[in-house]
């Protein structure tokens, strides 16, 4: 395959983030950016093949059905966030379990409406749309021969894959209490959560490239700060270009590196969603947040059988 070729996937998700952003700034409804996209867009488009054992109409399904549950979660459940959060945590996880994939981006696809108190039907909306977008491009480009086609195994729900789906969300949802306690949420943003599960997986190989693995995540907390208060705040462009540059800036560094890790992009696009007096701030919180998370994951690594945390295999 040429080079030029292997760009289209790249083109497509820059297309599409320009696309969701543009709406919402035209329309005035924030709801509809939905950071997720990007990192989807990394995983199932991006990446040579997609780093997820699913099925599109299972994918499709299970991010809906988390989206709808944060948003019940919101509307119906009448707790503090900081009470909230476990609860949308513990419904995502059970999804993700009955769904037989290792869909983890639906995490962030709960959490993050709980976290925002959003009521809106447009965050639906854009999960929608923006998915079966990226859903659709990728099949179009199977068929073209432009990316592998990977083979879906379902994931057997056994007792260690709970047990693992369960210490996840009670370190996650403790991790989370205190950022929301304090009022500075973005230390455990949505996308750290699902950082923080893909690497607490036993077969996730990028436990050996923890240091490349941090600085890709700070570098793409101040890549989407700093695209979004220069371009926008300073030179008055329109988010969406801000938002297209730095999703091609992210596509980009994880083609070079070959490190194809979907909370980047994430994290990258969640700036274009927050008030900007958070941009300042947002970068430091999130690379801090995700020290902490690191922690944790570097001790569940060197004492896996004393605490009954995650044994990594690869």
């Amino acid at each position: 395959m040429s080079e030029k070729k292997k760009l289209i996937p790249i083109l497509i998700s820059v297309c599409l983030t320009f696309f969701m952003v543009g709406v919402a700034e035209l329309t005035g409804e924030r709801e509809l950016i939905f950071p997720e996209i990007t990192a989807i867009a990394i995983g199932a488009l991006a990446a040579p093949a997609q780093v997820w054992s699913t099925d599109r109409k299972r994918l499709f399904i299970l991010i809906m059905s988390a989206a709808v549950t944060g948003m019940a979660i919101v509307r119906f459940v009448p707790l503090p966030t900081v009470l909230q959060i476990p609860i949308g945590l513990a419904a995502v996880m059970g999804l993700i379990i009955i769904s037989h994939t290792s869909f983890l981006p639906a995490i962030s696809a709960c959490v993050l409406p709980i976290m925002l108190g959003t009521r809106s039907p447009y965050y639906l909306l854009s999960v929608g749309v923006m998915t079966a977008l990226i859903l659709l491009a990728q099949k179009l480009l199977e068929k073209a021969g432009l990316r592998e086609k990977r083979e879906f195994i379902p994931e057997k729900p056994d007792a260690a894959l709970i047990k693992l789906r369960a210490v996840q969300a009670a370190t996650a949802s403790v991790l989370f209490a205190i950022p929301v306690l304090i009022g500075q949420p973005f230390f455990a943003a949505p996308p750290l959560i699902v950082a923080f599960c893909e690497l607490t997986t036993p077969e996730c190989k990028l436990t050996k490239r923890l240091p490349e693995t941090s600085i890709t995540i700070a570098i793409a907390a101040f890549m989407g700060c700093s695209s979004r208060l220069l371009l926008c705040e300073i030179f008055g462009l329109p988010m969406a270009v801000a938002a297209a540059l730095t999703c091609c800036a992210i596509l980009f560094g994880a083609k070079s590196s070959g490190l194809y890790f979907p909370p980047c992009g994430a994290v990258a696009t969640l700036p274009f969603l927050i008030a900007p007096e958070m941009l300042l701030k947002f970068p430091f919180e999130v690379t801090a947040g995700f020290l902490c998370f690191l922690l944790v994951i570097l001790l569940s690594l060197r004492y896996p059988a004393k605490h009954g945390t995650v044994v990594h295999n690869s």
